[in-house]
């Protein structure tokens, strides 16, 4: 069976430093919630600058937070994005979160689709952002596997945890991406919002697996697959309550999806996009039926619910989704 996490959307319309606050407290609190039910591993994304959904520009730093009221769930990023860091420091923090967390982190990068307007204001254009995601994942994988800082001295990074680097994952968004991911052993995310199941995760994935190369000898494919979760009385009743909020942002979303190659969901109405991503939504038993049916999710290792419909972070409703989360799971829909 895969491991089951929960994925954190952190919108915030207030940005004030109170509201801030709240807001980190109560996706604490979500955090130990989700470790005391059970979930295997909790996502947090990153987002720059106010012209993203949420103040979450270090992941890294609200995920030590959690350090102190968590010991077993798994403490991951989904994702930071790779082009706008320096390699060496977030090895650096991310190898200081895991002996902090006793080896709890989950690495996942990306190119940094969701921040593409950041770019300039760090020195860079958008449009070089996968040129400077292939320079720096190579540079990540060296600090991370204990190679020399540089060419010029023979000095590794502080604390170096040596199985850091086979915890990284890719969110991939062609299949050029899922093939070097796996040729480096490394595991990948796909799904969300962005990417139709059929035509975009399923070949991705394929291509993944056939690539595959173990980096040690208990290495096995990571596939992260990322869906958000709706749970009602029933389809139409969550499509009706869905419709005036998702309805209006569809056309957004499926320009952000074509920013990663993805046309094929321009013109969708609600109920045809949510089924083309591969979205779980409707009665329990609608829940279970899709799962069971996902050829992407049948490959999966990991399963990663996220529900966020607001603009601002439910812990409500982030509860809500944990114990969706755990009543399908409990059915045992998805086996090996």
């Amino acid at each position: 069976m895969p491991r089951f996490g929960l994925a954190l959307n952190l919108g915030l319309e207030d940005r004030s430093v109170p509201a801030t606050a709240r807001l980190y407290e109560d996706v604490l609190d979500v955090v130990a919630y989700a470790e005391q039910s059970g979930i295997d591993a909790v996502w947090i994304g990153q987002h720059h600058f106010t012209n993203t959904p949420g103040p979450v520009p270090s992941p890294l730093v609200l995920l030590t937070a959690a350090v102190a009221r968590t010991s077993r769930i798994d403490l991951g990023t989904g994702i930071v994005t790779l082009p706008l860091e320096d390699p060496i420091r977030l090895a650096e923090d991310a190898g200081t979160l895991d002996v902090l967390s006793g080896g709890r982190v989950q690495l996942g990068v990306g190119t940094g689709g969701a921040n593409l307007g950041a770019f300039s204001a760090f020195g860079h254009d958008s449009a070089d952002r996968h040129r400077l995601f292939d320079e720096k994942i190579a540079r990540l994988n060296d600090i991370l596997a204990g190679r020399p800082v540089s060419d010029s001295s023979p000095a590794i990074i502080q604390p170096h945890v040596p199985d850091l680097h086979r915890r990284v994952w890719q969110a991939v968004t062609s299949l050029d991406r899922a093939r070097s991911a796996g040729r480096l052993g490394q595991g990948i995310q796909v799904g969300a919002f962005f990417d139709s199941v059929v035509d975009g995760q399923l070949p991705k994935v394929e291509a993944y697996l056939d690539a595959y190369s173990s980096t040690g000898p208990d290495d096995l494919p990571r596939i992260g697959v990322f869906r958000f979760v709706y749970l009602g009385v029933s389809r139409d009743a969550v499509l009706a309550e869905l419709e005036p909020i998702l309805g209006p942002r569809l056309p957004l979303l499926a320009d952000r999806a074509s920013v990663s190659g993805n046309d094929r969901l321009r013109g969708l109405g609600l109920e045809d996009y949510l089924d083309a991503v591969g979205a779980i939504y409707g009665s329990a038993d609608d829940a279970q039926a899709a799962l069971a049916a996902d050829p992407v999710v049948a490959l999966a290792t990991d399963v990663v619910a996220n529900s966020a419909v607001q603009s601002t972070f439910s812990a409500t409703a982030s509860r809500a989704q944990v114990d969706a989360l755990v009543a399908v799971r409990s059915e045992g829909v998805l086996v090996e």
